[in-house]
């Protein structure tokens, strides 16, 4: 039903807080973010909030690795499939948040999704990094200007 990405359901709980959907990760070696793989340094549980269920909250916990990487030569979180580096949302609800965002105001946006105008912020800005071209000012030779709008 979640369809969440490189992982499997292994507990679902009914809390104050909303549904909590335990999961586990397919993969059995550790990613860093700069792609390489990398030895497993410690690990601890977190959570991510993702979309909502009818008319309750749903987060996504998990256990999650810090890892060795030799190519960094540092000690950092690993990469997860569902979610973005240094993210407390799942990748689909970010998406939506995006989405929304592109269409209202961030505070509207902040009170459909329940979450606070800051996180809004923050995941507008990892969206758009994740999404905007690189290339898209190649072949760019004159901008022009209009001083009243």
């Amino acid at each position: 039903m979640l369809d969440v990405e490189g992982a499997s359901v292994v507990g679902v709980s009914f809390t104050d807080e909303g549904i909590v959907v335990r999961l586990r990760r397919r993969a059995r070696r550790h990613r860093c973010p700069c792609g390489s793989m990398a030895s497993g340094y410690d690990r601890s549980v977190r959570r991510w909030r993702h979309l909502d269920v009818a008319a309750s909250k749903l987060w996504l916990e998990a256990e999650i690795w810090r890892v060795d990487c030799r190519s960094c030569d540092r000690v950092r979180t690993e990469d997860i499939p569902w979610a973005r580096p240094r993210a407390r949302h799942s990748r689909d609800d970010e998406d939506v948040v995006g989405w929304m965002t592109q269409r209202t105001d961030k505070t509207t946006t902040a009170t459909l999704v329940r979450c606070s105008w800051e996180a809004v912020d923050r995941i507008v800005q990892r969206v758009v990094a994740d999404h905007l071209d690189e290339r898209r000012l190649d072949g760019l030779f004159h901008l022009g200007v209009d001083e009243i709008a």
